[in-house]
C-alpha cells in the first residue's frame, strides 16, 4: 500500500462554492493541513453556542485539490484516508460524491477508484458543513482539522488498518504475539496469497521475530490470516520503558508481491479485577489521569504532530501517567505520542447517543452511524499499546435506562469486544441530575430544597432521591461494562465494595480543589484503579467553568448566584492545570505534592481580595499566584499558602522569620499565613521531624524592562508542519519575568515559516488568536511558528508597548 500525505496546498473557500473553476483573475486562498477555519474568526455575543463553544460560530468550509494519477494507477485501488474533519463532511471527486461522513472525530475512507481518471488531473473537493449550531458542548473547531492520506493499492491488498497485533502471553522472556492481517480481494476471482511478517524493534532495527500464514481470499471478500510470532528477549512496552516493534505484513504470491503494509505496536500485558486492580505487565499501576479536549489551545481544533507531542510530554513531566481523550477519539498523532512517551490512555467514542445534549449535535446519526464510527476507532487505534480500556460513552442520558439506554450499552459493548478482546470496556456515569423519567426527574429536583454554598458539593450535583435510586436505575447500564467510570461520585467510593463485591471503579472525573480526597480513595481501596481530573490542559468553550470571583462578605449570596454566569467575552474554560498554552498554574504543584512530590510551593493570593470572601465554582481552584509582585500594596495585609507534603513550614520574608505553620497531609497539604506584603524575597522552607526538607523562594520584580523569546525548539524541519512554541516574557531590567504586565504585543514571522498562533491563556478576550496582536497575561506570551516547505531561516520578531523590538532566527532545515 503506497500512502502519500496530502495535507499540502489545498485551495480554500468559506461556503460551498456554485463553480468548479474560479472566475477571472480570482486568486485562490492555498492552506495547509491541519486547518481550522473557525479559529481565524472572531468570537461575537450571540453566537449560538454561546459559552458552550467559547463564543465562537461554526460555518461551512471547502478544500479542493487537483490529484495527479499516474496511468500505472489503472486498475488499482484509490482511497483518501481523513483522520478526522469537522463534520457532515462530503467528498467529492471530478463531480461525484464518493462519500458523507457525520461525526467530526472519526477517522473515515473515501474510495475515489470508481471515479478515478489515471493519467490525468483529477478535482477533489471535501466540504465540511459545522453551520448547524450549536452541535457540541466545547469548542469543536471547524474543517479539516487532522491529517489526510492518499492511499494507492492493488486489487489483492491489506486493507488500511488491516493489521492486527496484540500479546498473547509471555513465558520466560519469550513473548507470544498474535498477528491478524486482513487481506482483501477487488478482483472476480479468487486469490491463494501468502502473508509474511517480519517483526524489528522500532528504535534500533534488527529482526525480532517473523511469520507466515497462507490466506484464501473469494471474489469480492475479506480473509484473516493469523498467525503467532515468537519474539524471544522481548522488550516490554511500560510507562518508564516505552519499547516499541515495527510488523511489516507483505503480500506475496507464488511469484508476485501484491502489497505490504506496517504498524507500531508494543509488547506488554494487561488485567483489571477487585483485588489486584489494573496491573500493566503484572504490577499494580494507579492512574494518575487528566482528562483532555481534543483543541490545541492557541492553535485551535488543527492537530499538528509536535502540538500533539507537547501537550502530551507536558503531562508525563508533571507526574501524569494517564490521558482520558474527553470525549471524543483523538488524532492518530495523540496516541503515537503516548506510545513513545508511555502514557495510558482511556479512549473515549461518544459524548452522546441517541439523545442529543444539543439540537444539532450527534445523536441525529447515531443510530444510522454508531457501529461504523466505532469500528474505524477501534481498527484504527486497536494497536497502540498506551490504549489500556475502551469508552463507549460520557455521562449520555440513556444511563438510567431512557430510550432502551440498557440495550445501547450492552450493544456497544458487546461490538466493542468484537473488534476488539483485549481491552476492557467502560463507560463514564454520573449522577442523575438528568437522565430519568419525567416523573423521578422532577423529584429529583424537588429533592433539592437548599442548594450547598460550597459549590464544589454542586459538581453534577445529588440529592438524597437521586441517591436512592442511582443503584437501581444504573446497575444494568453499568452490568456489561469492565470498568465502570465515576464521574464526581466519590461519596459512593466507600460504599461500592458492599454494594457491588466485583466492580472495578475508575474516578472518570474529579475537581481539582479535592485532588487529595479523591487521591486517598484511589489509594484506599484496590478497586478503585485511578482518578482523572477535569481538566488538565485549559481549552476552549464551557467558558468560565472554573472561574472565581470574590466579593464583600455581605454581597455573597446575592453573587454565588451569578457564578454560574460566564457572558461575552469569557472564552475559556479555565479550570485546568496547565493554562491554554501550557503554562502551570499552581494547583499543578498542589497535584505533584499530592501525588507524592517532596517539593515545597509558595502561593500568594493578591492584597486586594483579602477579607473578602472567595466564590469558587466547581471546577475552579482558589486565586493565587506563584509571584511575590503586587506594586502598590506595599504595608497591605496578603494571605500566603504554601503546597507541602513535610509536617510543617517556616515562611521567611526579607531574612526575618514569620513563623511555622502545620502542613502535611493532615492538613491537606497546605500551611497558611497571613503577613504584610512587603518587596522582596519571601521564601518557604518544610521541615518534617525538625529535619529540614525542600524549598521555595520568590522574588519581587521590577517594572517592565523589555522582551525575551525563549524558544522551546531551537530548529525546524522543512517539512511543513514542524512547530517552534516561543515563549515570550515581559521583563525587568534584571531579566525577571514580570507578573503583573499586561502590554500590547505584536509579532511577525518571516522567511521560512508563518505564524501559526499568538496569544496567552487569558480567560477573557476579544482578541484573535491568529493576528499576530495580543495582550501579554500574567507577563508572558506564546507564539507558535509552523514551518515551511522548503529551507532557510525564519525570523520571529516580538514588538510590545514601550520596549524594544526582539527578533529570533529559527532555521528550518
Amino acid at each position: 500500500m503506497l500512502r502519500e500525505n496530502l495535507d499540502r496546498n489545498w485551495e480554500f473557500e468559506h461556503g460551498k462554492p456554485f463553480h468548479i473553476h474560479r472566475k477571472g483573475d480570482e486568486q485562490p486562498r492555498i492552506v495547509h493541513l491541519p486547518h481550522d477555519f473557525t479559529i481565524e474568526t472572531d468570537t461575537w455575543a450571540d453566537a449560538p453556542g454561546g459559552r458552550a463553544t467559547g463564543y465562537y460560530g461554526g460555518g461551512i468550509g471547502t478544500y479542493t485539490k487537483m490529484l495527479d494519477i499516474p496511468e500505472e494507477a489503472q486498475g488499482q485501488r484509490v482511497v483518501v484516508e481523513f483522520d478526522g474533519a469537522y463534520m457532515n463532511t462530503t467528498v467529492v471527486l471530478n463531480g461525484h460524491t464518493v462519500a458523507q461522513h457525520h461525526y467530526g472525530y472519526t477517522p473515515f475512507h473515501a474510495d475515489l477508484t470508481p471515479y478515478i481518471k489515471p493519467g490525468q488531473a483529477n478535482r477533489l473537493a471535501v466540504t465540511v458543513n459545522n453551520a448547524a449550531q450549536p452541535n457540541s458542548r466545547w469548542y469543536t473547531g471547524s474543517g479539516l482539522y487532522r491529517h489526510v492520506d492518499l492511499l494507492t493499492s492493488s486489487k489483492l491488498h491489506i486493507v488500511p488498518w488491516g493489521i492486527y497485533a496484540h500479546t498473547s502471553h509471555i513465558v520466560n522472556g519469550t513473548a507470544f504475539v498474535i498477528v491478524e492481517t486482513t487481506v482483501e480481494n477487488h478482483s472476480d476471482t479468487p486469490a491463494s496469497v501468502w502473508v509474511d511478517l517480519k517483526l524489528e524493534k522500532e528504535a534500533v532495527g534488527g529482526e525480532a521475530g517473523s511469520g507466515r500464514v497462507q490466506v484464501y481470499v473469494p471474489a469480492a471478500q475479506k480473509a484473516v490470516g493469523r498467525v503467532t510470532v515468537a519474539v524471544e528477549h522481548a522488550e516490554l512496552w511500560d510507562i518508564d520503558s516505552p519499547n516499541l516493534y515495527r510488523i511489516t505484513a507483505s503480500l506475496n504470491g507464488s511469484d508476485k508481491h501484491y502489497d505490504s503494509d506496517s504498524t507500531l505496536f508494543g509488547i506488554r500485558t494487561l488485567t483489571v479485577d477487585v483485588k489486584n486492580g489494573l496491573m500493566l505487565n503484572g504490577r499494580t499501576v494507579k492512574l494518575k489521569g487528566g482528562c483532555v479536549h481534543h483543541d490545541h489551545g492557541i492553535l485551535g481544533a488543527a492537530s499538528y504532530r509536535d502540538s500533539e507531542y507537547r501537550k502530551m510530554k507536558l503531562h508525563k513531566d508533571n507526574g501524569y501517567n494517564a490521558i482520558r481523550c474527553a470525549h471524543n477519539p483523538p488524532s492518530r498523532d495523540m496516541l503515537d505520542a503516548c506510545d513513545r512517551l508511555g502514557l495510558l490512555v482511556m479512549n473515549e467514542a461518544f459524548d452522546m447517543w441517541t439523545m442529543d445534549k444539543n439540537p444539532h449535535d450527534y445523536s441525529l446519526y447515531f443510530e444510522e452511524n454508531w457501529k461504523s464510527d466505532i469500528e474505524a476507532f477501534i481498527v484504527r487505534d486497536r494497536n497502540h499499546p498506551s490504549i489500556i480500556m475502551w469508552s463507549t460513552g460520557n455521562e449520555v442520558n440513556e444511563r438510567g435506562g431512557l430510550s432502551r439506554g440498557y440495550e445501547w450499552a450492552a450493544r456497544l459493548a458487546a461490538w466493542v469486544r468484537e473488534l476488539d478482546p483485549t481491552r476492557p470496556v467502560t463507560n463514564a456515569v454520573c449522577t442523575f441530575f438528568s437522565g430519568l423519567e419525567d416523573e423521578d426527574q422532577q423529584r429529583f429536583y424537588d429533592d433539592l430544597k437548599n442548594p450547598p454554598k460550597e459549590s464544589a458539593g454542586f459538581v453534577n450535583f445529588d440529592t438524597e432521591f437521586g441517591k436512592q435510586v442511582w443503584d437501581g436505575y444504573t446497575e444494568a447500564f453499568c452490568a456489561p461494562l469492565d470498568i465502570v467510570g465515576y464521574n464526581y461520585l466519590i461519596h459512593q467510593f466507600d460504599a461500592a465494595a458492599h454494594k457491588y463485591p466485583d466492580r472495578v471503579i475508575c474516578s472518570t472525573e474529579s475537581i481539582a480543589r479535592d485532588m487529595d480526597k479523591y487521591w486517598e480513595g484511589v489509594e484506599r481501596h484496590p478497586y478503585i484503579i485511578g482518578d482523572f481530573n477535569w481538566t488538565s490542559f485549559d481549552y476552549i468553550g464551557e467558558a468560565g467553568l472554573g472561574k472565581t470571583i470574590y466579593t464583600e462578605p455581605d454581597q455573597a449570596d446575592e453573587q454565588r448566584k451569578k457564578l454560574p454566569e460566564s457572558p461575552y467575552p469569557w472564552r475559556l474554560s479555565y479550570d485546568a492545570d496547565f493554562d491554554l498554552c501550557g503554562f502551570a498554574r499552581p494547583q499543578l504543584a498542589y497535584r505533584r505534592i499530592v501525588w507524592g512530590s517532596d517539593e515545597t510551593f509558595i502561593a500568594s493570593h493578591h492584597p486586594q481580595n483579602y477579607g473578602k470572601t472567595e466564590l469558587m465554582s466547581g471546577w475552579g481552584w482558589t486565586e493565587c499566584e506563584h509571584a511575590w509582585s503586587w506594586s502598590g500594596y506595599e504595608g497591605e495585609p496578603v494571605t500566603v499558602e504554601v503546597y507541602s507534603a513535610a509536617e510543617e513550614v517556616e515562611l521567611i520574608l526579607n531574612g526575618k522569620s514569620l513563623g511555622r505553620q502545620p502542613a502535611g497531609k493532615v492538613n491537606r497539604f497546605k500551611a497558611r499565613f497571613v503577613l504584610t506584603y512587603m518587596p522582596g524575597i519571601l521564601e518557604a522552607v518544610s521541615y518534617t521531624q525538625g529535619s529540614k526538607g525542600s524549598s521555595d523562594v520568590l522574588h519581587s520584580t521590577g517594572e517592565p524592562a523589555g522582551i525575551r523569546i525563549v524558544p522551546e525548539t531551537e530548529e525546524l524541519a522543512s517539512d511543513g508542519q514542524s512547530l517552534c512554541y516561543a515563549v515570550v516574557e515581559i521583563i525587568d531590567a534584571a531579566g525577571n519575568c514580570v507578573p503583573e504586565a499586561s502590554l500590547v504585543a505584536t509579532t511577525r514571522v518571516e522567511g521560512a515559516a508563518t505564524l501559526a498562533a499568538f496569544g496567552t491563556g487569558r480567560p477573557q478576550t476579544t482578541e484573535n488568536y491568529t493576528t499576530g496582536h495580543f495582550t501579554s497575561f500574567k507577563g508572558r506570551l506564546l507564539a507558535v511558528v509552523r514551518a515551511g516547505y522548503e529551507p532557510g531561516i525564519s525570523t520571529l520578531t516580538v514588538s510590545a508597548d514601550g520596549l524594544e523590538p526582539v527578533s529570533l532566527d529559527i532555521p528550518v532545515k
